[in-house]
């Protein structure tokens, strides 16, 4: 196959053009040159430009499929999907699970209803990311119809994730001392490896499959799995610390403490239904083999705590702790 990337470079995008290689098909990436310089990947072609004001370079070209992992914004899906109408035979659209109007039901499949953006025109992410995705979707189905496919991750984790959501958690255990966790009232929690989505994507390319796929990732127990990111040559511990506890000290739901959510609100994303995705050939590799290749990624980065984009910080969760110790004294 020849396929057409729109980024390549930074995370899912990266893993998708290292599988599709390995697969042996002819890879294209379109970037800006921000995130990896031109030539970090070896035997791809490479377009320089920017999806905003340079689609024009991508004329008189012809791939199987061209794959969007990060479009976030209709107006700019729009014009991507008309501008590769007439060279591109699919297009495969990395979206959310984070579209649904009510996200607190459980088990949701992918017929389930989509939040609709009360501003069309809005270029606010925020609170809007789902209802985006959801409309990004529609521009793509728009223009393509049957030759689209639509994949809607929940988190997605692994080497390479510069938004730190996961990667905190296998860092920390390698750090050791006393871990601060939260004692979560459901531990069920949910995550993708990015290169078991990426795997599966070529896939469905392979296939020429269409459709509204899942793909959420397996099913874990929060405890178990800190439990698995402490390793056996340090010292740590974790003290566990009631939900209200944190609510009151103000620790932040999912970023500031990863995988944690207390609200209902959301509940039900953990609990959306993977089984059309797994149908077709989704599967999961070990948790522990994420956890371990996670880890080993982030020990090879050279950032200090100041510059991690999620997690407690080393001196916050120092200070909850004590805060935590004199309370149940």
């Amino acid at each position: 196959m020849k396929v057409l990337i729109i980024g390549g470079t930074r995370f899912l995008g990266r893993h998708l053009a290292e599988s599709f290689l390995k697969n042996k098909h002819e890879v294209t990436l379109f970037h800006r040159g921000k995130t990896a310089a031109p030539g970090f990947f070896q035997g791809v072609e490479e377009i320089i430009g920017d999806r905003e004001h340079d689609l024009s370079l991508l004329e008189n070209k012809n791939w199987d499929a061209v794959l969007d992992t990060c479009g976030y914004f209709p107006r700019q899906v729009r014009k991507t999907a008309e501008a590769l109408h007439h060279n591109v035979s699919s297009y495969i659209f990395v979206s959310s699970v984070s579209v649904y109007e009510d996200q607190s039901v459980r088990y949701l499949t992918e017929e389930a209803k989509t939040a609709v953006l009360k501003d069309p025109d809005t270029t606010e992410m925020g609170e809007n990311y789902g209802a985006l995705k959801a409309a990004c979707e529609k521009e793509v189905l728009n223009v393509f119809g049957e030759n689209a496919l639509i994949i809607r991750p929940g988190l997605i984790v692994g080497p390479h994730d510069y938004t730190d959501r996961f990667t905190y958690w296998p860092h920390r255990g390698t750090r050791g001392g006393e871990i601060l966790v939260p004692e979560m009232k459901d531990p069920t929690i949910r995550f993708i490896d990015a290169r078991d989505l990426a795997d599966w994507t070529v896939r469905m390319a392979e296939n020429q499959e269409n459709g509204v796929y899942q793909a959420v990732g397996g099913c874990y127990n929060f405890n178990h799995f800190v439990q698995k990111c402490i390793t056996d040559q340090n010292d740590a511990s974790i003290v566990p610390v009631p939900e209200s506890f944190l609510l009151e000290e103000k620790v932040g739901e999912w970023v500031e403490m990863p995988l944690w959510i207390a609200s209902e609100e959301y509940r039900g994303l953990d609990y959306a239904d993977d089984s059309k995705a797994i149908n077709k050939g989704l599967v999961f590799r070990p948790m522990e083999e994420t956890i371990q290749d996670t880890a080993a990624w982030s020990r090879s980065r050279d950032i200090d705590s100041d510059q991690w984009k999620a997690g407690l910080h080393p001196d916050k969760e120092a200070t909850l702790l004590k805060k935590w110790k004199q309370k149940v004294e």
